[in-house]
């Protein structure tokens, strides 16, 4: 009986204990998630917790000597301030950072800085002559905030612009042009050269090709159709070396192919317009005769009908897109179908089916 009126009287003092820590503990975590965007540690909050009411410095006491009486206040303090440190995260992440008078103090004594957007990826343009940066790292650039001192003349903005971005993401050669007002008019950058083995996905290789009279100005990068001698063609590859004074041309083709090719020249070399991921959303569709702009939205949708969840449907409908970007406009719906069908086969047979057969029920 003794003991269960101790255990009792240890519960009581635990939700005490718990409640005197909590008032401290939100009020940390909220400062703490307020100005990290980041959730302040449970474990960390109910150290500090037990701390605060004295609870801490008697655990090692009870390491030492284990009484079964103390058990409860210990475990009830410390759920109750760890619900302390989920709410005080919760409220924090409602509080609206625009208007918070703490930030607006906080940015008063930093007005000697300025930030500088980049552009949107797709006015991030590729240099002329150089090896295009991967998609991604455009993406990862996309209006993007950098600060930079308030009193650097445009000048000395592009400059140190150009080595944030080589020393930052990687990338070879930065063009930039910021106005007075400093805001950048133009971006365009390279990929950083490197060897060849680097860029070739698997089952690919490099492979020269000799010609006798290639297009005048010809450069890395350039997306070509090689006729050769013996009446092969090499569709769409993109030149990845130029040696004019040889008058060879390295490209990049998959290795099953590479004997068709061997010791043979090209008979002409045609340049092919380049369409860029950026302007993926300027690709047009023709549908029964009509020229229309393809749409994202409306392509998720039709794969939501047929049984996708939304999260899928997206990303499906964002990798069809990246692959009908390296495609001549218009693009037929046959092919726009045939590529979802693909996709969506990598995820479940039956539903790609599904959306085949609903497609040619609406042909």
């Amino acid at each position: 009986m003794v003991l269960i009126s101790e255990l009792l009287l240890s519960a009581v003092q635990g939700l005490m204990d718990g409640a005197v820590a909590s008032f401290f503990i939100i009020f940390l975590a909220m400062i703490y998630r307020y100005f990290t965007n980041e959730n302040f540690p449970s474990f960390i909050g109910i150290i500090l917790g037990l701390g605060i009411v004295g609870i801490s410095g008697g655990l090692l006491a009870i390491l030492e000597q284990p009484s079964i009486e103390a058990i409860p206040e210990i475990i009830i303090a410390s759920l109750i301030i760890a619900w302390a440190v989920n709410t005080g995260n919760k409220m924090a992440g409602k509080i609206p950072k625009n208007v918070n008078p703490i930030q607006k103090i906080l940015k008063a004594k930093h007005k000697g800085y300025s930030k500088v957007e980049l552009p949107n990826a797709r006015l991030i343009y590729d240099i002329s002559g150089k090896s295009r940066v991967p998609a991604e790292i455009k993406n990862d650039l996309s209006e993007r905030e950098l600060i930079f001192p308030s009193d650097l003349p445009p000048e000395e903005i592009e400059r140190r612009l150009k080595r944030r971005l080589i020393t930052d993401w990687g990338v070879g050669e930065v063009e930039a042009e910021i106005d007075q007002d400093g805001e950048i008019t133009y971006l365009a950058i390279s990929a950083k050269e490197q060897g060849l083995s680097e860029g070739i996905p698997k089952g690919y290789a490099a492979v020269p090709i000799k010609c006798e009279i290639m297009p005048s100005g010809l450069a890395l990068g350039d997306i070509v159709r090689i006729y050769l001698n013996n009446g092969e063609l090499i569709e769409g590859v993109e030149i990845k070396g130029v040696d004019k004074a040889e008058k060879t041309i390295t490209i990049v083709i998959k290795q099953d192919k590479i004997e068709k090719i061997r010791d043979q020249e090209a008979s002409m070399i045609v340049v092919l317009p380049y369409y860029p991921m950026p302007k993926v959303d300027s690709i047009v569709v023709k549908r029964s005769g009509a020229i229309k702009e393809f749409d994202l939205q409306k392509l998720t949708s039709s794969m939501k009908d047929v049984g996708v969840d939304k999260e899928s449907a997206e990303h499906i409908a964002d990798t069809v897109k990246s692959k009908l970007s390296k495609s001549a406009v218009p693009i037929s719906t046959q092919k726009i179908q045939d590529v979802v069908v693909e996709e969506l086969e990598k995820k479940n047979s039956n539903i790609a089916k599904k959306f085949k057969k609903r497609y040619k029920r609406r042909k």
